[in-house]
C-alpha cells in the first residue's frame, strides 16, 4: 500500500513550506479531537496540537516509512498528550497547595433536556474518563477511524490486545453513559 502522503513528507524533509502546511491542514482536525478529548480542554487540545506539530517538524528526517505517515503522525500525538498530561499531574498537585484555588465555586447548571452539544460533550467527557489504553484504543477506532491494523502500529500492540481493548472500552463507556443517564447514546450507534 502506498502512503498517500509520501510525496509530502519528502518536500518537508526537503524544506518546502507549502508541503509542511498541506499536512498541517490534512491532520490538524484530527489531532485537535483527540487532544481535546483527552485533556478536556481547549487550551490542553491547543497545546497538543502545537507540540505534536513542532515534533513532527523536528523529526520528519526520522521517519522511515514503515507505516503510513498518518500512523506515524499518531504515534506523535499520543506521545505529545501523555506529555501535557504529566505536566498537568505535576501543575495540579502544586495548584492543591494553594488554598485560595479551591475557594473557586463550581457552576450549577443542570438542563433538564440535554441538547445534541450536551450530548456530544457527555460522550466527550465519558471517553475521557475511561482509562488511559480503552481511551486511546476508542478515539483511534472511532473517532480517528484507523484500522486495527494501525492501531496495532500506532499502539504497539498484539492484533488481540488492540480488539480486547476496544472491546472493553465499548463496555466501560456504555456503563458510563449509562450511569450518567444518556446511554443511549451508545445503543443509538449499534453498540448496545
Amino acid at each position: 500500500m502506498r502512503d498517500p502522503d509520501h510525496e509530502l513528507v519528502q518536500r518537508c524533509r526537503g524544506g518546502d513550506g507549502a508541503a509542511q502546511e498541506l499536512l498541517y491542514r490534512r491532520y490538524v482536525d484530527r489531532v485537535w479531537r483527540h487532544g481535546r478529548l483527552v485533556t478536556r480542554s481547549r487550551e490542553g487540545a491547543a497545546e497538543v496540537v502545537q507540540e505534536t506539530f513542532l515534533r513532527v517538524l523536528r523529526s520528519i528526517g526520522e521517519f522511515r516509512g514503515k507505516s503510513t505517515f498518518a500512523t506515524w503522525m499518531f504515534a506523535v500525538t499520543r506521545s505529545a498528550v501523555l506529555a501535557y498530561l504529566r505536566e498537568q499531574k505535576k501543575h495540579d498537585a502544586l495548584a492543591r497547595e494553594a488554598p485560595l484555588l479551591r475557594l473557586v465555586p463550581a457552576g450549577e447548571e443542570t438542563p433538564v433536556e440535554p441538547t445534541d452539544s450536551e450530548l456530544r460533550e457527555r460522550l466527550r467527557e465519558a471517553i475521557a474518563d475511561l482509562p488511559g489504553a480503552q481511551r486511546d484504543a476508542i478515539v483511534l477506532f472511532e473517532l480517528c477511524g484507523m484500522s486495527l491494523e494501525e492501531m496495532r502500529n500506532v499502539l504497539g500492540w498484539s492484533l488481540t490486545r488492540v480488539k480486547s481493548t476496544l472491546f472493553r472500552a465499548r463496555r466501560r463507556l456504555r456503563v458510563l453513559l449509562d450511569q450518567r443517564g444518556h446511554g443511549e447514546v451508545m445503543r443509538e450507534r449499534g453498540n448496545a
